[in-house]
């Protein structure tokens, strides 16, 4: 153990990575439920319509990030041949890249609009669906620019910078929520819509500090960071050649997901609302997970840039070991002490609530697993990005999610009579496949053919 925590890629130096993305991700997901405690609490409408239409926004914005995303790969793999140049170019195709995304994110939004008309959600739901959604749509090209810019200090393992910037951005958002969702002094209560201009003033905020950071004179001398901003056809090329996968799969995956929360809506409001702190409930598994992963995208990336996939190897399946370690933890945690969870959903007001927490609590021993295969799938998937592997991920886990996923939910739903705990049932089967499918797929090697720089 003492060998495997010390060698390169080892436990030591992939916890040191990790641990700031993990506090990162994790305070996210705090920020997130301690958002959505605030709208349960204002009124059980602005709860049931939160999760659909912030869901949905994502789904719009999610190829953008998904592809900004993949920056991190390139700046891994420069990184490690020590081309200091070519981080900062990989870096500003990914915010160009986001940039021309804001038109088309902007241009979506009446497409929103008809997917929640026709989603058979309540008025009441659907009339607060709107402008949350609308609201955060309109400024989905920050979240999608944050990703690119972070990926300077990601990709080089620099995470404890990216931690001190969302630490603050998430510390903004929790307070901005409260006097803008509640009201206090002069601020008028603004329920739901509060809650979505709190998040855009957060994002605006990171921003700013990221890029005070990479303009900073180190990073400039170093770097050459002003200098070396403005656009690379080849790079650009090469990005978007192998980002674009890996955002076409993102965006199918995470839009699955969103119908699966829509077609849940169509069961009744108690099970939509019930379902949405059960998905809310998920993010304390789900997200620190993602910071494990992308330390994990970011040493493969590394070590196959220095010539020594072995080692991308074992950077993988320790990750693996780490992240089942953690989700047999809040697993354990979510079938032995539910109540624990689901019970800050609750208000003061019992009668609305009661029954919305009695159908939530079952479904806890559905997530208890749904999490452990969930936890090994994105390790894996991960560890793929990071060699460049991503057009198998667009193509199969796209085939599980739109082929087997989507359909078996709406039979579940429309036709079978199946009630919450089935729909997530089918959820929990699905990760399962997703987590065969990166596994197979990693051990077969066949990821050590691609050359990411080489186009």
């Amino acid at each position: 153990m003492d060998k495997a925590a010390q060698e390169p890629g080892g436990y030591r130096e992939l916890l040191g990575v990790a641990y700031p993305l993990i506090l990162s991700t994790a305070s996210s997901t705090v920020m997130q439920f301690i958002n959505r405690v605030f709208l349960a609490h204002y009124s059980p409408d602005a709860l049931a319509a939160c999760v659909p239409g912030g869901i949905l926004s994502f789904s719009f914005l999610c190829f953008f990030m998904g592809t900004a995303t993949y920056t991190n790969a390139f700046v891994s793999q420069y990184h490690g041949k020590g081309k200091t140049a070519s981080v900062s170019v990989a870096m500003w195709q990914g915010v160009l890249l986001a940039l021309a995304s804001s038109l088309v994110l902007v241009m979506l939004t009446p497409a929103g609009f008809y997917i929640i008309d026709h989603s058979g959600h309540a008025a009441a739901v659907r009339a607060l669906e709107k402008p949350y959604f609308a609201i955060l749509n309109l400024f989905a090209v920050l979240p999608v620019v944050n990703t690119a810019l972070a990926a300077f200090f990601i990709g080089r393992g620099r995470t404890r910078t990216t931690l001190a910037v969302n630490l603050a951005g998430n510390a903004f958002c929790v307070l901005a929520s409260w006097l803008l969702i509640f009201g206090a002094g002069p601020v008028p209560a603004g329920g739901i819509r509060g809650a979505a201009w709190a998040s855009v003033l957060a994002q605006a905020l990171m921003m700013g500090l990221y890029v005070a950071l990479i303009f900073s004179g180190e990073n400039r001398r170093r770097y050459r960071t002003l200098r070396l901003a403005g656009a690379h056809g080849g790079m650009f090329a090469r990005l978007v050649k192998y980002g674009a996968p890996n955002g076409v799969g993102f965006f199918l995956d995470v839009a699955s997901f969103g119908v699966f929360i829509f077609l849940i809506g169509g069961m009744d409001e108690i099970s939509l609302a019930a379902s949405n702190i059960i998905a809310s409930i998920n993010m304390i598994a789900f997200m620190p997970v993602i910071g494990l992963g992308l330390a994990t995208l970011t040493l493969v990336g590394k070590y196959i840039g220095m010539g020594q996939p072995d080692t991308s190897v074992k950077v993988a399946y320790r990750a693996v070991r780490l992240a089942l370690c953690y989700a047999l933890a809040a697993g354990a945690s979510f079938a032995l002490f539910p109540g624990l969870f689901i019970n800050i959903f609750g208000s003061g007001d019992a009668a609305a609530y009661s029954e919305i927490l009695a159908r939530s609590r079952p479904v806890m021993l559905v997530l208890a697993v749904f999490v452990l295969f969930d936890a090994v799938g994105m390790i894996f998937a991960d560890a793929l990005r990071g060699a460049g592997d991503t057009r198998f991920q667009m193509l199969g886990a796209s085939a599980a999610a739109w082929l087997l996923f989507v359909p078996g939910t709406w039979y579940i739903v429309h036709k079978a009579g199946g009630e919450l705990i089935h729909a997530w049932a089918w959820g929990g089967f699905y990760v399962f496949l997703l987590a065969v499918f990166f596994t197979l797929r990693f051990r077969s090697g066949l990821w050590r053919k691609i050359d990411i720089l080489k186009g």
